[in-house]
């Protein structure tokens, strides 16, 4: 890792700590905050001149895309992992999926164990902000990749 790549990966570092907040919070992702991890994605990408998860990250948001007509992902986190998976290498792309899967899956225990606790059924609270888990696996991946 150079000290270009290091600027890069710490931009895309702190922006993902603004969407875990955003997403925890107000349980959305806005689309600027996409726009940015997009763009910072491509320099890494152009900067690497590893084109090869281009054609993954678009069938990632063709999948997404479908996913969320079903009502099964919500739109922001289709986005997100698209615009980060640019700059992910495909041969950790396995693996940063298998990270999102199980720190999302510990945050939905967590959150129902919490529930379950507390005895506060909130409707909106009892989404999982999966946001976190997307940019916490998607920046082991892009570090790896670099």
């Amino acid at each position: 890792m150079n000290n270009g790549s290091i600027i890069w990966w710490t931009l895309l570092f702190a922006i993902s700590c603004i969407i875990c907040y955003q997403d925890i919070n107000k349980r959305t992702i806005s689309n600027s905050l996409c726009s940015i991890v997009l763009f910072i994605c491509i320099c890494l990408v152009i900067r690497s001149g590893n084109y090869s998860s281009l054609y993954y990250s678009l069938m990632i948001f063709i999948v997404g895309f479908m996913l969320f007509m079903k009502k099964i992902i919500a739109a922001g986190d289709v986005k997100l992992i698209s615009s980060f998976f640019i700059a992910i290498n495909q041969n950790y792309q396995l693996l940063v999926f298998t990270i999102i899967l199980f720190v999302g899956g510990l945050i939905a225990i967590s959150m129902l164990i919490y529930k379950r606790i507390d005895g506060n059924y909130n409707n909106k609270t009892m989404t999982v902000p999966y946001g976190v888990p997307i940019c916490i696996g998607c920046l082991f991946g892009i570090a790896a990749s670099l």
